[in-house]
């Protein structure tokens, strides 16, 4: 009998999940409030569960409870690897990236483009207590500068974190920074000069594509596997025929294709940049936000030489207007350090101990786990409504960390036209040529689920499929 009522238990879970009551990647009742409803012991709750877990509807996260899982990707679905140029390129920025970027902050626009967290994802409840209990402690303090390296609460909080990424590092290697972007803009000013060549991934994020072009630095797109990231073979190929200073990589949940390397591809990027000599300078901005729960190892944790530059931020998992960031410069510790009090001085002292205490206090645990399952359901519902509203043939990655979508439409299909005719429909997205040195991927194009999905999200990617029918390269403008 017990065991016929909890298959009977699985059995209405499935059915409920396959009609859409729970969608892909969202959380599932928890055990007692199961329990409680359909009036079963815990035990059998816990037994239907583990039964549609054994199938691979389901799935636990520690501390996190039950989520269902994302539709099994049918071969042919991810998007392929990018062909690039095999020698190295002047940057070039397509004349579409203006209007995107401005469209991607008007709250008119369904944000599909930048990819930013939404208002409902921000504890700002939480940070302005954090806040206002500072500013009556320490008074006129939180409102002086913070010079380099940065307050020591808020180093001794990431050094804390960092240990989970299986990077062992102190306060003093640590330098505090306004947001990511000054951290990579940093490390890229450390390692390189002038007609230097930096190798990437491509596709990668456009802010790294823009720095290079600003310090005259010349770019070689490495291919990338959209779920296992950076092709090494290629890198190793390539790093042997040019004389490679640094390379920028996302090992963890990339942007925009949202690729996870191994810890064996992490291991041996680490080895082919000692036997080759150049930096790598780890982008690891989504490294906390896995749709599973778990955290996965940094590149920095194999370095052994300290030619990793390991960069994060706050700008994801918390708030991006805090302007908080990091970046362990390993071997580079003095220059960044010189570097950083030449190009901007000092930081916002207030956001750093805010973010401190938000460490100290536990918060951010609760927070991860809090948006890191709404970013996956988000995920999952952008990429099942792409695949059924767009051309067919078009292929989605399935992320495993962050909260962008890539999306490669058939040969011949026109994203930078999709974008500007998205907009005028008030729509916002970012064109794939803006993610390639040589402003190629012109069939592909980003997708942001940082924000709640609702009908008008539905709606929108339904507008964007009918557009993109007859967006093609050869159509008239």
């Amino acid at each position: 009998m017990a065991d016929a009522l909890y298959q009977e238990l699985a059995d209405r879970i499935g059915n409920l999940i396959r009609g859409g009551t729970f969608a892909s990647g969202s959380r599932l009742p928890s055990v007692r409030r199961l329990s409680r409803e359909q009036n079963v012991s815990v035990t059998t709750v816990l037994e239907a569960y583990g039964r549609l877990e054994g199938l691979g509807i389901i799935e636990s996260r520690p501390r996190s409870g039950y989520f269902v899982c994302p539709p099994k990707v049918v071969n042919g679905q991810l998007p392929r690897p990018a062909a690039a140029p095999k020698r190295p390129v002047a940057v070039r920025s397509p004349e579409i990236f203006q209007a995107v970027m401005e469209a991607a902050t008007d709250p008119g626009i369904v944000p599909f483009g930048a990819a930013v967290p939404g208002d409902e994802t921000i504890p700002a409840k939480r940070l302005t207590s954090i806040a206002s209990s500072l500013a009556r402690r320490l008074g006129p303090g939180v409102y002086q500068y913070s010079m380099v390296p940065g307050r020591h609460e808020l180093r001794a909080a990431v050094s804390r974190r960092l240990l989970s990424a299986g990077v062992q590092v102190t306060p003093d290697e640590i330098i505090a920074t306004q947001g990511a972007s000054e951290a990579l803009a940093l490390a890229l000013r450390a390692t390189t000069r002038r007609g230097d060549v930096i190798a990437v991934e491509a596709p990668t994020y456009f802010g790294i594509l823009h720095l290079a072009r600003d310090m005259g630095l010349e770019v070689l797109e490495v291919p990338m596997d959209a779920s296992e990231g950076m092709d090494l073979n290629a890198l190793e190929e390539l790093s042997g025929r040019h004389p490679i200073k640094a390379c920028v990589v996302q090992p963890v949940f990339q942007n925009p294709v949202g690729s996870r390397m191994s810890d064996t591809a992490k291991q041996r990027l680490a080895e082919i940049a000692r036997q080759r000599d150049f930096a790598i300078i780890e982008d690891d901005l989504y490294g906390e936000l896995g749709h599973s729960g778990t955290r996965p190892m940094a590149v920095a944790h194999y370095d052994t030489d300290g030619r990793v530059l390991l960069c994060g931020s706050v700008s994801k998992c918390i708030a991006p207007g805090l302007r908080i960031g990091w970046i362990v410069p390993g071997r580079y510790l003095d220059q960044v350090k010189r570097l950083k009090t030449t190009h901007s001085l000092a930081n916002p002292t207030l956001s750093e101990l805010v973010v401190a205490e938000y460490f100290r206090s536990g918060a951010a645990e609760r927070q991860l786990r809090r948006i890191s399952s709404l970013f996956a359901a988000q995920c999952a519902r952008m990429r099942e409504a792409v695949l059924r509203e767009f051309p067919e043939g078009t292929r989605v990655n399935q992320p495993r960390g962050g909260f962008v979508i890539w999306v490669e439409m058939p040969e011949g299909y026109d994203a930078e036209k999709l974008a500007a005719e998205a907009l005028q429909q008030g729509i916002g997205l970012i064109p794939g040529t803006i993610f390639s040195a040589s402003c190629r991927l012109q069939n592909c194009l980003r997708l942001s689920c940082g924000s709640r999905w609702d009908e008008r999200s539905e709606h929108a990617v339904r507008t964007l499929g009918r557009l993109a029918s007859h967006c093609r390269v050869d159509d008239p403008a």
